[in-house]
């Protein structure tokens, strides 16, 4: 999320750069709010200049607007005003004009000031020293449903690098070149609101705090826009489709993986009570193999079977590397944490393909050979029970098949095999239970978090991509004409007075 901060950020000074952009429509609306602020925030004066694009080279053109005290700013084109409808005889041009407006600005700023610590005017601070403050708190009055339209705030201004130390930003950077100490900050009040994201609760205001030797306040821009993705960010939404799909194909075959188990668990149930209904027909009891020699049997067939599992490593190996780089979900997601991690690695500056590519190779590595070394286990582990297993029912079997006819003797294997079913029902509820607890706090809860905080967080962030779309105008906009706004405010320096005589 402070990624897309930061490109809205980086769009944002762009705009801010070029004033007048122009869009490949057929009829586009370019709309720049300049607005006046006083120290404290408030409005002083709003002006609105319009860009109609006029890609069609018309001889008219209609626009909406509420803007007063109309002027044509590039040409001589004439005007007739109707209502809150303006027709331009544009003669094939673009229409740059201005007005006046006094409605209310979708975001309000509140700055406030403070010199060791207390709060007073910017008129009682010019020309003292000490710990200086400056709050920009920024509200979002745009709500629609109960979303607040995502705008993003890209705040600048200068200081004296001779005339102050020890500079600190709260959702900004300070960045000097040895004389002037240049500060931009971003703030993106009323997301924390729409997505209840801990990250962004304090994205609605920007802290600036510095030591001045004598206190002058320097003109503060900021630039509002109704923008948080770029349109290659949008493709993440795709991808969260996969993720869900796969996410609910994860929780269908866990939960037939514990069901497979309970009825694993309750079928050597079974099988145990005809042992024992078995052995109670009997009447005798002896002993067929002594548990000396069946443990040597059963170890010498283990000690075999293991062997023959850990030669499988190479095919184990070759299979566990084919289902890795056949899986693009985890591929997605090796890429996704390894461009994560190059970021973080570089401190945020960008990665080259190469070294996503290397990092992403190392995880792909680390995943591969988790996988083997656990898949071999599990092989080892189950050819040394099966064998296990099978040379103790061959062994009591072939003694069973000796003593035939001798009922005495028919006890010993019915208790070797209800013991090896005992130890066979020990495992299966072991492994019951478990299944039964990796899928509830495991798999659902992974499921969970996706359904229920991954999905409903990007479903509100896709409607929040409509709501910016749909802010096409701050002073109005005829049907049928796209349009793009954005909205700068400027805060006039003040300086101490004996500098302004000086001047």
């Amino acid at each position: 999320m402070k990624k897309l901060i930061q490109n809205a950020t980086y769009l944002t000074l762009v705009g801010a750069l070029s004033l007048f952009p122009c869009n490949a429509f057929a009829l586009t609306k370019d709309e720049t709010v300049y607005t006046k602020l006083g120290t404290d925030g408030v409005v002083d004066n709003i002006s609105v200049v319009e860009h109609l694009v006029n890609d069609e080279k018309s001889g008219q053109l209609k626009d909406h607007t509420s803007l007063t005290n109309l002027e044509n700013l590039n040409g001589f084109e004439n005007f007739v005003v109707d209502g809150e409808e303006v027709i331009w005889d544009a003669a094939g041009n673009d229409i740059y004009y201005s007005g006046q407006s006094e409605h209310e600005l979708p975001v309000k700023l509140e700055i406030t000031y403070k010199l060791n610590g207390e709060q007073k005017p910017v008129a009682d601070l010019l020309g003292k020293s000490g710990q200086i403050e400056i709050r920009f708190k920024f509200t979002n009055l745009s709500k629609v449903d109960d979303l607040y339209t995502p705008f993003v705030v890209a705040l600048a201004t200068t200081l004296s690098e001779t005339n102050v130390t020890k500079v600190s930003v709260i959702n900004g950077e300070a960045t000097s070149n040895g004389r002037t100490i240049a500060v931009a900050a971003a703030a993106a009040p009323g997301l924390y609101d729409n997505l209840g994201l801990v990250e962004l609760k304090n994205l609605d205001e920007v802290v600036l705090t510095y030591e001045t030797k004598s206190f002058e306040l320097n003109d503060i821009y900021a630039v509002v826009t109704p923008e948080i993705f770029n349109r290659e960010d949008l493709q993440v939404f795709e991808q969260l489709d996969e993720l869900y799909r796969s996410t609910d194909q994860l929780s269908s075959s866990s939960r037939t993986l514990v069901s497979g188990s309970e009825r694993l668990k309750n079928g050597v149930a079974e099988l145990k009570t005809g042992i024992s209904t078995m052995k109670n027909k009997i009447q005798t009891q002896g002993n067929l193999l002594d548990p000396a020699t069946l443990s040597r049997i059963k170890s010498t067939a283990a000690s075999t079977a293991e062997q023959h599992a850990a030669g499988s490593a190479d095919t184990i190996r070759a299979a566990v590397h084919q289902q890795v780089t056949g899986n693009t979900i985890l591929m997605n997601a090796l890429g996704l944490q390894a461009a994560e991690m190059c970021s973080t690695q570089t401190g945020g500056a960008p990665c080259s393909d190469a070294m996503v590519a290397g990092i992403k190779q190392q995880l792909i590595n680390g995943v591969e050979e988790q996988l083997v070394t656990s898949s071999l286990e599990v092989a080892k582990t189950t050819a040394r029970q099966t064998a296990e297993a099978t040379a103790e029912t061959v062994a009591t079997q072939v003694a069973s098949s000796i003593q035939t006819g001798m009922s005495s003797k028919m006890l010993e294997p019915l208790n070797t095999l209800e013991s090896a079913i005992d130890q066979l029902l020990v495992g299966a509820t072991n492994l019951n239970s478990g299944l039964t607890q990796f899928d509830r706090e495991g798999v659902q809860t992974l499921v969970n978090f996706v359904n229920n905080k991954v999905r409903v967080t990007s479903d509100r962030l896709e409607r929040l991509t409509q709501l910016a779309a749909q802010y096409d105008s701050y002073a109005g906009i005829a049907e049928g004409t796209s349009g793009e706004t954005k909205f700068i405010y400027m805060v006039e320096g003040k300086k101490p007075e004996q500098d302004q005589t000086s001047e």
